[in-house]
């Protein structure tokens, strides 16, 4: 759901939201683990003078999330955002991406590694010539998922996610560290995202909860919200200074 400059440094790194703004989806590998084939990831973002949903598809390659191997992910993202200044104006967009990776399990870590093309498309409601933000682009894409599984029942829950795209710049990094109480995980969380028009950074904390969902299969619903720090740029794609709060929900499928 939300977005890489560091841009470089990030591209075999780290969009990023849902994803956004998008979570890490892998499983443990565990013996007796339900065997799903995909996840479906869903969410939104809202900050000051701007919001945004994604809706997007983890499909492994192997039939199996589980496990190890090829995943094949899809993506798209619709938001708009509005500044002021010396002009006021608004502006909708929406983005697309189609990325193969794959995932590797390593101990209680989950990793996977995509690469692919993003479409962005900005429609702004007034022409404005200082804003870099306009018009399409088609870009390169990478991102990153690391998720602790499990595997070793310890309470501590690890996340970092990210991607980078060329297009128009846009980049998203998210750091999570939290504790499980069982049913659902609490900690805080750290945010790094940007695009041509500026760069925002956000500390708050998440709250994710287990969804059961018939039998062993466990989806997750999360919430977070925090402070976001943005910088003095009126053309900003919603990185004001200011409140943040995200909502994501991860149902996995083909059992």
């Amino acid at each position: 759901m939300t977005r890489m400059g560091f841009g470089a440094a990030l591209a075999c790194a780290f969009g990023v939201c849902a994803a956004l703004a998008t979570p890490a989806v892998a499983g443990g590998g565990l013996v007796g683990e339900p065997v799903y084939r995909g996840v479906i990831v869903s969410g939104g973002d809202i900050t000051e003078r701007a919001h945004e949903g994604y809706l997007g598809a983890y499909f492994a390659l192997n039939g199996d999330m589980n496990r190890e191997g090829w995943i094949f992910r899809l993506l798209g993202t619709r938001g708009s955002y509005e500044y002021g200044g010396g002009i006021a104006n608004s502006s909708d967009w929406w983005q697309g991406d189609a990325m193969i990776g794959y995932q590797w399990v390593r101990g209680r870590l989950d990793i996977g590694v995509y690469v692919g093309v993003d479409y962005q498309n900005y429609d702004l409601q007034v022409f404005d010539a200082f804003n870099e933000l306009r018009g399409s682009e088609t870009g390169f894409k990478v991102a990153l998922d690391i998720e602790s599984n499990g595997r070793d029942n310890s309470p501590w829950y690890l996340a970092l996610n990210g991607s980078y795209s060329t297009a128009f710049d846009t980049y998203y990094a998210l750091a999570r560290v939290g504790y499980d109480f069982g049913r659902f995980t609490i900690g805080p969380e750290g945010w790094a995202l940007g695009d041509v028009t500026g760069d925002a950074q956000r500390l708050g904390a998440f709250i994710k909860f287990d969804l059961p969902l018939g039998g062993r299969s466990l989806g997750s619903l999360s919430f977070s919200a925090g402070h976001q720090f943005g910088q003095d740029n009126v053309r900003s794609r919603g990185f004001d200074d200011g409140v943040y709060g995200t909502v994501n929900l991860t149902v996995p499928f083909g059992r």
